[in-house]
């Protein structure tokens, strides 16, 4: 998976992470329908503030991708 000029490496991971909010973003919608469009982003801004960002989120390791 190594393929692709750095540039285009770094493109596609910042495009995965913007899917990633935007599905969250979908979740919460669902999981509050009547929320004000403002309480939902307050939602997505508190769990993306809540993210580590070093990998060491809560669960078990996996060799999956390794």
């Amino acid at each position: 998976m190594t393929e692709g000029t750095p540039a285009q490496r770094l493109r596609l991971a910042l495009e995965m992470s913007e899917f990633g909010v935007q599905m969250y973003r979908t979740r919460m919608r669902r999981l509050y329908p009547n929320a004000p469009a403002a309480e939902i982003d307050a939602k997505v801004a508190a769990w993306l503030l809540s993210r580590s960002g070093t990998g060491e989120a809560v669960g078990q390791p996996t060799a999956r991708f390794a």
